[in-house]
């Protein structure tokens, strides 16, 4: 391909992929790509031989794109890093995860590169998990994928649900990231993060039929996870009445404690000042 002709079905991808993001692949006119392309759609369709090809086209360059931004599921082995990391490039990107709603709503059949594409994601990723392959994979990878792009896929909804701790603010943005991390982290497999190890032996799998413990040890590994508890328990509520005095609402931090703490006993903590002095 000469390098005039290169130029020309570059500058028609583009201009396509701005058209399908903001119309669709129903709505989106040829005519219009083609007048922001700078050629005649003649040429387009010699390049790319309908709107529907042009649209796989598009797609299939997206996912290329997708892959070499994000990386593969198995590439730290931490379910947590891998939906930060899918966050992350939806929000960089929000017209690409338009190009895949659009696709969905308008019942357009992926080639089968595309079934390809994910069927690798999804193998690697059982393989980091040590799953086994097939469907119960696909569907916990399925789900990560779901829920970090879900928060930006319909911002209304985030806006009218977390208010000023919506995505639409840099802050509620980062405050949504950590969550979407020890979300995923507790909801799929355990797994070694490189450099760490995960104690397979300790108190509380000892517990829940991990290991083999007698009475004294067990009750033993049970107090100092209760002691450790306590301890961090009253690390967070001064640090939650080191915000309020700053001037944080008490309904924001509990919403920042949500799923640790509940608001009645964030109150609770934050009536319970120490006596001065």
């Amino acid at each position: 391909m000469s390098k005039k002709s290169n130029a020309t079905r570059t500058a028609i991808l583009e201009a396509a992929r701005a058209e399908f993001a903001e119309h669709g692949l129903a709505g989106a006119r040829v005519d219009r790509v083609a007048e922001r392309a700078g050629v005649n759609k003649e040429r387009l369709y010699r390049h790319f031989g309908s709107k529907d090809g042009l649209f796989d086209v598009v797609m299939a360059q997206m996912l290329q794109e997708f892959a070499a931004v994000v990386g593969p599921p198995a590439q730290t082995g931490d379910p947590g890093d891998y939906v930060a990391r899918l966050y992350d490039y939806y929000s960089d990107h929000p017209e690409k995860l338009r190009l895949l709603l659009w696709e969905g709503l308008g019942g357009h059949s992926p080639e089968d590169s595309h079934r390809e594409h994910y069927g690798q994601r999804v193998a690697a990723f059982a393989e980091a998990l040590g799953l086994p392959p097939g469907a119960e994979a696909a569907r916990l990878l399925f789900t990560l994928c779901g829920i970090a792009g879900w928060p930006l896929a319909v911002p209304q909804v985030a806006n009218l649900m977390l208010g000023e701790e919506s995505p639409a603010t840099p802050e509620g943005r980062a405050r949504m990231r950590d969550f979407l991390i020890r979300f995923a982290r507790a909801h799929a497999p355990a797994t070694e993060p490189p450099g760490q190890s995960i104690d397979h032996g300790g108190p509380v799998n000892t517990l829940t039929g991990g290991g083999t413990a007698d009475v004294a040890e067990a009750a033993e590994g049970l107090r100092q996870a209760r002691s450790k508890a306590d301890a961090a328990g009253e690390v967070l509520a001064e640090a939650l009445r080191a915000e309020h005095a700053a001037g944080v609402s008490a309904n924001q931090l509990a919403r920042q404690v949500s799923g640790v703490m509940s608001r009645p006993v964030v109150l609770r903590v934050l009536a319970d000042r120490p006596a001065a002095g």
